[in-house]
């Protein structure tokens, strides 16, 4: 009988060195967009937010259906998923170990608004957001006017907008869709500007985060590069 648990223990040890450990969470700097009128929220993790190429998915908790995506080369990834706000989106991503996908632990983000966003415009001008918050901005963060774009340079895209159009102390989140690449800047005042790596006919997102609060964000405004 001793020798038999023996090797029945053996075999469970055995067993579970087999078995690969869940991967941890996402990384803390996973934040969501507000909703707009459309439901489309922009969910984004900043660089070694997960593995470098992992599959992402993002699906609300009281949904089982995921939308999906990959992270870029630094850990970076964009999911636009629909939802609204209050509702808690689950983060997760995939490795590849012992010959299988593993699915990590989910990060928990809430989807909180501080600016809502009237419905999209239409603009001629493709260099010009399809649509700018409203101008009712009491909660210190946001777009009060045009965000703008202008063609990649040496493979990187300049975003800008005039002085008054972002206030100071929010950080302002530049994700582009079509690569997963994702970049931020605190704004301190002044006009805006910052650099994403992007080519001509990427589709970016961009959004404000209160630097005190980042559960809080404003809606997306939707940018396309343009060509020179």
């Amino acid at each position: 009988m001793r020798c038999l648990t023996h090797v029945l223990t053996t075999i469970l040890l055995a067993g579970g060195c087999l078995l690969s450990p869940q991967p941890d969470p996402p990384g803390a700097n996973v934040v969501a967009s507000a909703a707009a009128d459309y439901d489309e929220v922009a969910v984004v993790g900043g660089a070694g937010a997960v593995p470098p190429g992992a599959p992402v998915d993002v699906a609300r908790a009281d949904d089982g259906d995921a939308s999906e995506g990959f992270a870029g080369a630094s850990g970076s990834f964009v999911v636009v998923v629909t939802a609204r706000p209050g509702d808690v989106l689950l983060v997760r991503y995939r490795e590849w170990t012992d010959g299988g996908w593993v699915t990590s632990a989910p990060r928990r983000v809430i989807v909180d608004v501080y600016d809502p966003v009237p419905p999209p415009m239409t603009y001629e001008d493709t260099r010009t957001s399809p649509y700018v918050p409203g101008d009712a901005d009491l909660a210190g963060a946001g777009f009060l006017c045009g965000v703008y774009v202008d063609p990649p340079v040496a493979g990187l895209a300049r975003v800008w907008a005039l002085e008054g159009c972002v206030q100071p102390d929010v950080r302002v989140i530049a994700a582009n869709t079509d690569t997963g690449n994702v970049v931020e800047a605190l704004h301190a005042g002044g006009p805006f500007e910052l650099s994403i790596p992007a080519s001509i006919g990427d589709v970016l997102y961009l959004f404000a985060v209160r630097n005190a609060a980042p559960d809080q964000s404003s809606g997306v405004v939707r940018v396309v590069v343009p060509a020179p």
